[in-house]
């Protein structure tokens, strides 16, 4: 189970600037998801990172997650929800993206959840693009996470996904 830990901004020593604004906040992990498996630090400290830009979003809706669980993904992707209710990361291969990009994939794996995708997943990319539009107006850089990863496509994965449902 992952720890509560605090993410706090604060100013740099003199002379140097600071890129964003001054922000002290606490973020519990367990608050916002129904159960963590979280065996990384950095798996961690993203997750909070990811869930404190969606809060200072402005988003207004409840958050409240399925299940995280770091480890495979059953598809070998680096990240997905399943039909369980259940998001798995494979944070082996998030690392080798940047910090932005591996925020933005989170987030579009919490949009699924959100708008709870895996009670019925179709075999569309609507889901995939409305996960996307989610994510995006919570502030995250969607294109370039596209750019990386590619524009959603039916793939064997989605079919899977939909046949398990």
């Amino acid at each position: 189970m992952a720890k509560n830990i605090q993410i706090q901004n604060s100013i740099h020593p003199a002379g140097k600037k600071y890129p964003e604004a001054v922000l002290h906040l606490n973020v519990y992990l367990e608050r916002y998801f129904e159960y963590l498996d979280i065996k990384s630090d950095y798996l961690n400290i993203l997750l909070v990172k990811t869930i404190r830009k969606i809060v200072h979003s402005g988003f207004r809706q409840n958050l409240f997650f399925g299940a995280v669980i770091e480890g495979n993904t059953l598809f070998g992707g680096t990240a997905e929800v399943t039909h369980d209710h259940c998001i798995r990361i494979n944070s082996l291969q998030l690392k080798k993206h940047d910090e932005n990009v591996a925020m933005a994939l989170i987030a579009h794996e919490l949009a699924h959840d959100h708008l709870k995708h895996f009670k019925n997943w179709k075999c569309t990319l609507e889901n995939e693009h409305s996960a996307d539009n989610l994510a995006r107006e919570w502030g995250f850089n969607i294109d370039r996470f596209r750019k990386i990863f590619g524009p959603p496509l039916i793939n064997s994965r989605l079919l899977q996904i939909a046949v398990l449902n």
